[in-house]
């Protein structure tokens, strides 16, 4: 390093500087670089030791300005240049970095471990600066579609190209959707951890911040033999009324799709606008993009709407056509046209194009799907209660084909159909009689049926299942008559699905699969639980591990701290650190303390019990809590017949860890599903009643029953019985052995543990200490602030033609009575900022050994052993 003139003294305070740093001291280096200082205070290198030595302290604004000094006095100090650029990043100025290391590296062109640094912290650091950009005289064509399947041009020629995909969601705990991670480092961790899993394309459904596409070119520049492809949406919301013609909204659609060309070629800045992206777009990212995708699903009844109100005809463009076709379907065509000439005529580039479908709206045709008029028919008929208003889809009533578009003759990169498609939904899938008769390679499966149809309807194209996957929730919000139901699947379970369903769509002869989705996004709600998350603004605050919709990823998104929650069955010490609610004088006995705690998915219950054997044949545990109101709810618990002034909203009984339950209180059951055991039918769907705590004293505590699947009729009048579960099912065992358990008894440390999802409390968001508390009859569901819950535990005795006998209890009893001022109260602190932690749960070795032994080939041949594109 150059250094100014200094004394004897200084020179060996400096050397010892370096000394020190070079073997980690930082405190130490810092102090004799400061010391140098002291003594020759012009020397540059001085300054420099001494901002690098901060910057390893953390102290990056104080070592950013002594950089910046030594700069001011000497542009060419390439070793300023460089602690710059590092402490630019430090401070989020990606760009600022970027420069920084470019002058740095112009200056020491030999600097590997600095150039390898950039690399992986700003991927995008020797990119042109945006603007003046040539378009080609010749069309770039890096992708295109070949009969049932894609190819993507090589130094060789085309080759076949087969999607094994995963859909990027990015909203991190906390966030929402549109609150987009604005770090490079971030998106290129994520894409090398997607490329370890041998994936080969990503899916992104708007426009994301500068810094991913910044990130997916550098990994690409960087590792040509693995590049990982794009495909690329358009997201939008519905138009104000079903209008997809109506003139403002339809020009916000397609502006938008030239700000995703736009942001692909890496040109230009896009204002950031509330809900969306934006930035200066300088990666071009183009010769990685397979495709488009625009548009979302689309609901049935604006798309009915849509083409009751607008005429049928064709369509002539200049990259797409329609012979003859519904609005919808030419309005889509024009849509896409729209996009690819935009896309020509800025960069003379094409890429393949399709738009959003789903079963909901494919061309088949489905016997069990009846229309709401249809089922209305047949329930009158067969003198059943009809619904005022059906809430769900009219699955079959209305459809998009994708064969009524073609390409002309000036499109060569081709035009494919894409569904999002899961085992368990629509009803169709599971019922229509051709898709349960299906076999695949592993045997029957209604989906691979479902498939197969689908992708014969498209022969001529390509058809790519864009949306796939199941979730590890344990709330279910539809069962599947084999197991691949909306939710209930413990990470394992998710795994095995994953792969099966993953090698069917393969089988079925699509052209690839992108699973959903990266990341467990906390911001996502299902119909079995939307009702009941309020606010519903708050849903990112925290984890709702009852909505399947929040625990689709493949890296999971977990509340708490990974070192300090508890976890069924592992380190008891844990549990131990969860304040204590109460306890016995009676340390000897068999009921010592109980323990509660808190995070953003649970509530956890710790009971200290005698340690040793259990003996379940004999002995049950009953824990009671109250949530709401401490003197009202049910003053009598079941089996134990204890009395309590404490009145109780929700019960759980341990009757042998096969059978441990959670129930309710009838008035503050907020779920009147029922399933009538003679006909099937479900009943209770027709009206809404309060859903409150009320003083009981008659010991019944209701089960967490949830209609899942509603009883229908096929259109041939064959009646479908309604599908039902309990939520409040409880698993025993521990984590390691299922994500889905729910309590477990630790015999060495005498621990009972427990741990309770908020929904099953019917907390409506624990982030603000919010309950349901609902006297209404309709409009939107009320809620109370949380006061302080109380529980109690009972140990009593069972068996046959036994009085049940109190064993032990916490708090004591006295005379066969809970007194109020017995119990301590406890109140968990609300947040508002979540803690949470990530890890890859198995579907990502799962998915990562099957793409391993899949290569790109054409759809619907078997797989055959061979390196991962």
């Amino acid at each position: 390093m150059a250094q100014t003139p200094c004394s004897p003294l200084g020179v060996s305070a400096l050397e010892t500087g370096w000394e020190a740093y070079r073997a980690d001291s930082n405190r130490v280096a810092a102090a004799r670089f400061d010391a140098a200082l002291q003594l020759c205070p012009d020397n540059l290198d001085a300054q420099v030791g001494l901002g690098f030595s901060l910057l390893r302290l953390g102290q990056v604004a104080r070592a950013d300005s002594l950089f910046r000094v030594v700069l001011t006095r000497s542009a060419t100090n390439s070793d300023a240049w460089e602690g710059r650029a590092r402490a630019a990043l430090r401070l989020g100025d990606t760009a600022g970095a970027a420069a920084a290391g470019r002058r740095a590296l112009v200056l020491a062109p030999n600097n590997q471990e600095f150039r390898s640094f950039l690399d992986r912290a700003a991927p995008d650091w020797n990119r042109p600066e945006a603007g003046n950009r040539f378009r080609p005289n010749l069309l770039q064509l890096v992708a295109r579609t070949r009969g049932q399947g894609f190819e993507v041009a090589t130094g060789n020629g085309w080759r076949p190209f087969y999607v094994k995909g995963v859909n990027l969601g990015v909203a991190l705990p906390g966030r929402y959707p549109s609150e987009f991670p604005q770090d490079s480092t971030l998106y290129a961790g994520w894409l090398d951890t997607l490329a370890a899993m041998h994936a080969n394309t990503v899916r992104v459904y708007t426009i994301l911040p500068p810094a991913f596409y910044r990130a997916l070119r550098g990994w690409n520049l960087s590792h040509p033999d693995h590049v990982l492809r794009l495909v690329h949406g358009v997201w939008t919301e519905l138009p104000p009324r079903p209008d997809f013609a109506e003139p403002a909204w339809e020009a916000g659609f397609q502006r938008e799709m030239r700000r995703v060309v736009d942001a692909v070629h890496g040109t230009g800045t896009i204002a950031v606008r509330p809900g969306h992206a934006g930035g200066r777009y300088d990666a071009d990212v183009s010769p990685w993009v397979l495709g488009y995708i625009i548009g979302r699903e689309w609901e049935p009844f604006a798309v009915k709407a849509f083409d009751a109100h607008s005429p049928s005809g064709s369509y002539s463009g200049r990259y797409l056509q329609v012979e003859r076709g519904p609005a919808m379907d030419l309005w889509l065509a024009r849509q896409c046209d729209a996009m690819l000439a935009y896309e020509v005529d800025s960069y003379n580039a094409l890429h393949p194009i399709a738009y959003t479908n789903w079963p909901t709206l494919d061309p088949l045709s489905h016997p069990t799907e009846p229309t709401t008029a249809e089922e209305a028919y047949w329930r009158k008929r067969s003198g059943r209660r009809s619904e005022a208003q059906k809430l769900e889809y009219e699955n079959d009533a209305i459809g998009l084909d994708a064969n009524l578009i073609e390409p002309t003759a000036a499109n060569p990169a081709g035009w494919f159909a894409s569904y999002h498609a899961y085992p368990y939904y629509p009803d169709f899938m599971l019922l229509d009689p051709r898709y349960q008769q299906a076999r695949s390679l592993e045997g029957r499966s209604s989906y691979f049926g479902y498939l197969r149809e689908l992708v014969a309807h498209h022969r001529s194209m390509p058809t790519l299942i864009a949306e796939y996957g199941v979730p590890s929730s344990r709330g279910v919000a539809h069962l599947h008559p084999n197991g691949w139901g909306h939710g209930g699947h413990d990470e394992q379970e998710m795994a095995a699905i994953d792969a099966r369903l993953t090698r069917e769509i393969r089988e079925s002869g699509a052209a690839g699969s992108i699973v959903f989705a990266w990341l467990d996004e906390w911001f996502k709600k299902n119909w079995m639980v939307i009702d009941y998350e309020i606010p519903l603004d708050n849903t990112r605050m925290w984890h709702n591990v009852m909505d399947a919709e929040q625990n689709y990823g493949i890296l999971g998104e977990y509340a708490g701290e990974a070192a300090t929650t508890p976890r069924l069955g592992e380190d008891p010490a844990r549990w131990r650190r969860l304040p204590v609610l109460q306890s016995t004088p009676d340390t000897t006995g068999t009921l010592r303390r109980l323990r509660a705690g808190a995070d953003e998915s649970f509530v956890y219950l710790a009971v200290e019990l005698a340690p040793g054997k259990f003996p379940w044949a004999s002995r049950g545990i009953q824990l009671a809590i109250d949530t709401y109101l401490a003197g009202v709810g049910q003053h009598r618990l079941p089996r134990s017949e204890v009395q309590s002034e404490v009145g109780f909203e929700f019960l759980i009984d341990l009757a042998t860890p096969e059978r441990g339950t959670m129930a309710v209180t009838p008035d503050y059951q907020r779920h009147e599903f029922r399933v009538d055991p003679a006909t099937g039918d479900d009943f209770g769907r027709f009206f809404r009643r309060p859903v409150i705590t009320r003083d009981r004293k008659d010991g019944r505590f209701d089960s967490l029953f949830v209609v899942t699947n509603r009883a229908r009729f096929g259109r041939d009048g064959t009646f479908f019985p309604a599908r039902a579960y309990d939520r409040g099912r409880l698993m025993y065992g521990t984590e390691a052995g299922s994500t889905l358990a729910d309590w477990y008894l630790d015999e060495e440390s005498g621990f009972l543990q427990i741990r309770i999802p908020w929904d099953l409390l019917n907390v409506t968001d624990p982030s603000t200490r919010t309950l349901l508390f609902d006297r209404q009859t309709s409009g939107k569901y009320g809620t109370a602030t949380a006061g302080d819950f109380h529980a109690g535990v009972v140990i009593y005795s069972k068996g046959a033609g036994m009085t049940p006998k109190v064993v032990a209890a916490l708090p004591s009893l006295a005379r066969g009575m809970w007194r109020k001022d017995d119990f301590t109260g406890w109140r968990w602190q609300g947040w508002i900022e979540p803690h949470w932690h990530s890890r890859l749960k198995p579907v990502y070795d799962s998915l990562r050994m099957l793409w391993r032994g899949a290569p790109s080939e054409a759809p619907g041949r078997p797989a055959r052993r061979a390196p991962s594109d």
